[in-house]
């Protein structure tokens, strides 16, 4: 992709992204959860409401994760912390490089990206290209991160969330 095409790419997909998070939230109410859990095991992705029954559970692709403290990101396909099915599945991703003609989309290592904003737009593409739903973004446990980037695939409503 020329710059231009590129720029025009990454409005789209940031525009689906912004769409697809808003129906994701005013449907299912993910925003409003009292605590999620993820289940690397069966690439699963819980979300537990006020009542803390499970009320929602989506199934999840890995697209990477974003260390605020160094401004890097690191791709789920290439990332150790996430089983070898979860690395398998997010392997599409790769695919990037060609659509784009950029080389980070196959950087197999962590890389320095320009900040949260960037992550966004990398999740933005992943999930345009694997046709997700939308993306969580797990909350990290120290304000250090890193922060987990999933691709909503498929979600299920366990209980009633009205």
């Amino acid at each position: 992709m020329k710059d231009e095409e590129f720029d025009t790419f990454l409005a789209k997909v940031n525009d689906e992204l912004e769409s697809k998070q808003a129906e994701l939230n005013s449907t299912y109410g993910l925003g409003e959860m009292k605590r999620w859990w993820f289940e690397q095991q069966g690439a699963k992705l819980q979300f537990f409401d006020g009542n803390d029954r499970l009320a929602v559970e989506a199934d999840v692709v890995g697209i990477g994760s974003f260390s605020p403290k160094s401004s890097s990101w690191m791709w789920a396909w290439s990332n150790p912390s996430f089983l070898p099915e979860l690395r398998e599945k997010a392997l599409p991703l790769k695919r990037l490089e060609a659509l784009t003609g950029f080389d980070l989309f196959g950087n197999e290592g962590t890389f320095s990206i320009s900040g949260e904003a960037m992550a966004w737009e990398l999740a933005a593409m992943a999930v345009h290209e694997l046709e997700a739903l939308g993306c969580y973004r797990a909350p990290a446990s120290s304000s250090d991160g890193p922060y987990t980037f999933l691709a909503i695939a498929n979600l299920r409503v366990l209980a009633d969330i009205s």
